[in-house]
């Protein structure tokens, strides 16, 4: 993301909190509470400090660490008040308990082996100003971080295609077993992103029971959410992280303002929500919650991006009045941020009409019960056209509001064709499905990702353009062609949800018409194969595989040879849909 200059005077203001008088020397520790791995952070604990009434509170107590990193660069980061804790199993309630006694902490990537020293200013009301130096040696560097380049993302200098899933929240307290269990599932399959929520009745941070600007509370659910960020590192799943869901500013859609403590009745300093963005009362806390979550997270290599927002549409901010909040929270981040994380947000529908400056790609979110190649063009099409050169992606995806239906579509077809049709017709990866918990999981449809994670490895979809082909009877083909690589998927055209409740609806005429049961199980559609001709980037040999697209598992293989830039390819028996991948043989 293109970083901006924060203005001065916000500098200024900034710092000028901590013009504090000279009462008495604090005291205060420092020490390597773990040097971090590949995958996590380096983290510091600082100890000794007076206490403060409130310690989320600048005005009263601030950390910064100036950390100078093997070769002589520089970054600045915030310090954190953090408790650790465990949970605890009592007479079937399970609960939170604390372990030691809080304190301060710095946590940093470790960008490069080496020692890395830490120049740690504490800045306590009444006290003097307190310099703590420290040093740490690290024989490691984190891996790299997604960024976006034109429509696509990368990792490094690779390609990356999010697979990702919406994994938003868990029961109270069962967040680690829960999201071990999740993400395990899920990375066997080749899930790379999870979209994780910091909803009030999950892993959010601040509510009704803390109000405002102080966390205590709730420093369980932080670290909680420590926990599911190394457990992304544990499984290679990144984390979207989502700083605000919709239903706390809104009083018609999900609705939980009448909780939210920026509400006046609770008394908060906003008569109706969508002074959020504007009052400069509400900026006071907000930015404190931002500065504590980028202090706690942003050093974890699993953070895939910052979200802003889930669904802003169904809050009463007005669009000019979200384009600035957006702007100015965007400028906070990057004070606070010395990673460049990616940033991005979200609408329910109409994302094509947003304004995404200065967001790193563009979300759709799609619910649609109908054949996902149909309605998914259509959105691809729109937003490409509103944001031709970001990465586009679909956050949500299901075929209704209300759930799904285990008994009408058990194997998860609507599922495996949204993944399928969104990695075909524009987006920059496939669908992320919605319902992970009442649906995904106790039907363990995880597994139906594999096929697609194993088609498009180390392919960039974004940039691929659409081949010329010909089809089978009966069949859609969708395909994806780069300099030395073409891929496909054809698909039956009954092999979708929305034309299987089609065959439900005219097997349930015929019964009428005929007086005889009703007939509710339809075999999945065969198509016999055939020859059919596919464009490819260049003439010479070429390797040309069938697989299945629910497993992976290879099918054929063949030689062919171009004519033209095209290839003549022999389409084997199968049942439902089936992928191929035409990969040039260099000489």
């Amino acid at each position: 993301m293109f970083k901006k200059l924060i203005p001065l005077v916000l500098t200024v203001l900034c710092l000028g909190v901590f013009v504090l008088p000279v009462n008495a020397q604090a005291v205060g520790t420092a020490k390597t509470i773990s040097a971090g791995s590949i995958s996590l952070p380096v983290v510091v604990g600082v100890f000794d400090l007076p206490a403060v009434a409130n310690p989320f509170d600048p005005a009263q107590a601030r950390l910064v660490a100036t950390i100078t990193r093997p070769g002589g660069t520089k970054i600045t980061v915030e310090g954190f008040w953090f408790q650790e804790f465990k949970i605890q199993n009592a007479n079937g309630q399970r609960s939170a308990m604390k372990v030691g006694d809080p304190h301060w902490r710095v946590i940093f990537a470790s960008t490069t082996p080496g020692e890395y020293l830490l120049s740690i200013e504490a800045n306590i009301a009444g006290k003097e100003t307190v310099t703590l130096t420290h040093s740490v040696t690290t024989n490691y560097a984190t891996s790299a971080k997604v960024t976006t380049s034109g429509k696509s993302f990368v990792k490094g200098s690779a390609p990356f295609v999010p697979i990702a899933y919406n994994i938003a929240w868990a029961n109270r307290f069962e967040e680690i077993e829960k999201y071990d269990q999740w993400f395990s599932k899920a990375s066997k399959a080749g899930v790379n992103v999870a979209r994780v929520w910091m909803a009030a009745w999950s892993l959010g941070i601040e509510w009704t029971d803390t109000g405002l600007g102080d966390y205590t509370k709730r420093l369980d659910r932080a670290w909680l959410l420590d926990n599911v960020f190394e457990l992304g590192a544990k499984y290679n799943i990144g984390i979207d992280l989502v700083f605000l869901n919709h239903g706390a500013f809104s009083t018609t859609t999900n609705p939980e303002w009448y909780s939210n403590p920026y509400s006046a009745a609770n008394g908060g300093p906003l008569a109706n929500a969508g002074e959020f963005a504007t009052s400069e009362a509400a900026w006071k806390f907000w930015e404190r919650r931002v500065r504590y979550i980028v202090a706690r997270y942003a050093a974890y290599p699993s953070l895939f991006t910052w979200e802003w927002w889930n669904e802003v549409n169904f809050t009463p901010i007005t669009t000019a009045d979200l384009t600035a909040w957006t702007k100015r929270s965007n400028a906070i981040l990057d004070t606070w941020d010395p990673y460049n994380t990616m940033i991005t947000s979200s609408w329910s529908s109409a994302a094509s009409l947003q304004n995404w400056d200065g967001l790193d790609y563009a979300v759709t979110h799609v619910y649609d019960a109908s054949d996902p190649i149909k309605s998914l063009t259509v959105q691809a099409d729109a937003l490409r056209a509103a944001v031709p050169n970001k990465p586009i992606l679909v956050g949500e995806m299901g075929s209704g509001t209300l759930t799904e239906d285990p008994f009408s579509d058990p194997k998860g077809l609507h599922l495996h064709n949204s993944q399928w049709a969104a990695t075909f017709v524009g987006f920059a990866g496939p669908a992320s499905y919605w319902w992970w918990d009442i649906y995904v999981d106790p039907l363990d449809l995880w597994p139906i990702t594999t096929g697609l994670t194993k088609l498009v490895k180390d392919l960039d979809v974004a940039t691929m353009t659409p081949a010329r082909h010909s089809c089978l009877p009966l069949t859609t083909c969708l395909t994806l062609s780069s300099q030395k690589t073409t891929i496909g998927w054809i698909r039956h055209n009954n092999f979708d949800r929305s034309a299987k409740t089609q065959l439900l609806l005219d097997a349930a005429i015929e019964s009428l018409r005929t007086k005889k049961p009703i007939k509710t199980i339809f075999p999945d559609p065969v198509s016999k194969g055939g020859t059919v001709s596919i464009a490819v980037p260049s003439n010479g040999l070429y390797t040309v595989t069938f697989t299945n697209t629910f497993t992976g598992k290879l099918i054929s293989t063949s030689k062919v040879t171009s004519k033209n830039q095209m290839i003549a390819v022999k389409i084997p028996k199968f049942t439902g849909d089936i992928a191929f991948r035409a990969e040039a043989v260099l000489a």
